[in-house]
């Protein structure tokens, strides 16, 4: 048998392109040579140089990509637009389920039943929003009754104060603003006439947003109705759902997508339950300032708004000192109340800055609020609320990869070349 083999060649030879030699890379002259018999069978590339088959197989990997994310975007457009409000629904108890979650472990290691503390735990949410409900708004359908009776004093006050201020303007500028402002009252007719109001059939157009706004609104009713369910049952199971979710990542990922997901459950821990608790604090505090020590109409609530919106950062404070102005401007005009309405907010702001954040978020660096404010503006102009939802999860995990990228880049060789006689970022002037 042995004899009908064909002779061994002993001879030396030099390892062919695709073979691996003692003293070679391996899998880099692998994936090279791979690389290079792709870019020789495409007629086209084969005849430029290699710079340039590279060049342009880049160009088409990055179109490709753009193409990809568009049709991405387009189907997340339409899914949204068809489930939009179920998403959000479901998000929202998504939401509310990773904010809730700890404090149902607390009570697990303290020898609760899980469904017994889920029960406790929407129970006393339930209960607090209810108290909350039932306190506002028999306080904002007065506030809003006392103002809408008193509007005509207000408007009459303020059409006084703005003849004075008039007059003022004209005697110090010597321009009459009166002319002009009859100038655009006379030009408003001509504006009407244009418009083609004869063509609108309001009875049909009033019929029709009935129809759809009842329609709609007990969609919406629905929908909502269901957070509770869906709540209940991601915190029963939110563990499960976490550990489900990994199991379908590969092995040799497990290390670095855990460590990713710890980073970005950081962040968004700082921000989320750091920020909301923050937003309860300063509602409480804008409330009873401007309760107590201005006599502006809507008082409470607006400074009830002001907090609750500081979960975009600083949103809540500058749209409470511009809406605060103006309700005091209305009803005393430009007099201390204003002063007093300011007063408030940069009392509470200046406990905000020095002693709540601290207290509250602590040292760590969460999310940087031009980068929240980014996200939820991007998010609600993609997406709506929806949009808002998912903005600050995928802003947090977007500085994690970001950060890891970053890292990686300076831990390189190329990077580290001629460290020591390089200067430092403190050596900036």
């Amino acid at each position: 048998m042995t004899d009908d083999l064909p002779p061994v060649d002993t001879r030396d030879r030099r390892p062919e392109s695709g073979d691996q030699g003692p003293g070679d890379a391996g899998p880099s002259m692998v994936h090279g040579s791979s690389a290079s018999r792709w870019l020789q069978n495409v007629p086209v590339l084969s005849e430029l140089p290699s710079w340039a088959a590279i060049l342009v197989t880049l160009g088409l990997a990055s179109v490709a990509v753009l193409v990809s994310l568009q049709l991405l975007e387009l189907g997340l457009v339409v899914l949204y637009r068809g489930l939009g409000g179920l998403l959000t629904v479901l998000l929202v108890a998504l939401v509310l389920a990773y904010l809730l979650d700890p404090v149902i472990d607390r009570f697990e290691r303290g020898g609760w039943n899980r469904t017994a503390a889920i029960g406790l735990a929407l129970g006393l949410f339930l209960a607090i929003n209810t108290l909350a409900f039932l306190f506002l708004v028999p306080y904002v359908v007065t506030e809003v009754s006392d103002l809408t009776e008193n509007m005509d004093t207000y408007v009459s006050e303020l059409g006084d104060r703005g003849e004075a201020l008039e007059q003022w303007v004209s005697v110090t500028t010597g321009r009459d603003l009166d002319l002009r402002f009859s100038a655009m009252v006379d030009k408003l007719p001509a504006l009407l006439e244009k418009m083609p109001l004869d063509r609108i059939d309001p009875v049909r157009v009033v019929a029709q947003k009935l129809v759809g706004s009842t329609f709609g609104l007990l969609g919406f009713l629905v929908q909502w109705l269901l957070l509770p369910i869906f709540l209940f049952f991601f915190l029963r199971d939110f563990d499960t759902m976490k550990s489900r979710a990994f199991d379908l990542v590969p092995y040799r990922f497990r290390r670095v997508t855990l460590d990713h997901y710890v980073a970005i459950d950081e962040k968004m821990s700082l921000f989320i339950r750091g920020q909301l608790l923050l937003c309860m604090v300063l509602s409480v505090l804008y409330a009873l300032g401007l309760g107590l020590f201005t006599d502006i109409d809507l008082a409470v609530l607006l400074g009830v708004v002001s907090g609750a919106l500081f979960i975009i950062p600083y949103f809540g404070t500058f749209l409470g000192i511009v809406v605060g102005t103006m309700l005091a401007v209305l009803k005393f005009g430009f007099t201390i109340e204003v002063f007093k309405v300011w007063a408030v907010y940069g009392v509470v702001q200046g406990i905000e800055g020095a002693l709540l954040t601290p207290k509250i978020v602590g040292d760590s660096v969460g999310l940087h609020p031009v980068v929240v404010v980014l996200a939820l503006v991007a998010g609600g102009n993609l997406f709506g609320f929806l949009g808002i939802l998912l903005a600050v999860p995928l802003a947090a995990a977007a500085q994690v990869l970001i950060g890891t990228a970053i890292s990686h880049y300076q831990s390189t060789d190329w990077f580290q070349s001629g460290r020591d006689d390089a200067p430092e970022a403190e050596d900036l002037p």
